[in-house]
């Protein structure tokens, strides 16, 4: 997963200096740290940029608007100051849910959806279908019932699992209608892209 962002400044003043932050593993403090670092490496054209920023020579923090005597970080005194933009907007993702991504920035809800996705064994299309549903993230996991072709597939594994009935024995099974059961059973369920979560 990736975004790539402009400094602000430097896009409305008509040219584009692209930064692109991988964000894999990253969370919210890098994410900023990595901003700020992509917005004072930025090359802007000579007297552009709207404040004075700093980083350290030695850690490479960075500070945007602001002109600091010693790295916060790190306790060095050797800090080179810089004029920069301040704001940012996004120019594109990869592989980064839209509901996350903003016209100027990432939502910070992006970053527990990201812990959530290093921690579970679902795959990105239960979680992104979940998602669509309007379940919350830590509601997924419980939630999720399986794959299936149909409603009707999904009611008669439903009724398998549940024991509400015994598919050894021909009948009353082969005479349930599952498309009636189904509609019923869905009051309870909802389902995106085939994949089924209870929703109460």
């Amino acid at each position: 997963m990736n975004i790539t962002l402009y400094p602000l400044g430097a896009y409305v003043s008509g040219y584009c200096l692209p930064f692109t932050i991988e964000l894999d593993g990253m969370d919210q403090a890098a994410y900023s740290q990595a901003v700020s670092a992509g917005l004072y490496e930025a090359n802007y054209k000579k007297g552009d940029g709207n404040v004075l920023s700093s980083r350290c020579l030695r850690c490479d923090t960075v500070v945007i608007a602001s002109v600091e005597k010693e790295c916060a970080c790190c306790g060095n005194l050797f800090i080179e100051v810089k004029q920069t933009d301040e704001e940012w907007i996004v120019c594109d993702s990869e592989d980064v849910p839209s509901q996350y991504v903003g016209e100027y920035d990432l939502s910070t809800d992006f970053f527990a959806y990201s812990e959530f996705m290093a921690n579970t064994s679902l795959e990105q299309a239960v979680i992104d279908a979940g998602l669509y549903l309007g379940l919350d993230l830590l509601q997924i996991e419980d939630a999720y019932k399986g794959k299936y072709e149909s409603d009707s597939d999904f009611a008669e594994q439903h009724a398998e699992d549940t024991d509400a009935v015994n598919d050894s024995v021909a009948w009353p099974y082969t005479c349930i209608d599952w498309d009636y059961a189904a509609r019923e059973l869905m009051n309870d369920y909802s389902e995106h892209d085939h994949h089924y979560f209870y929703m109460h």
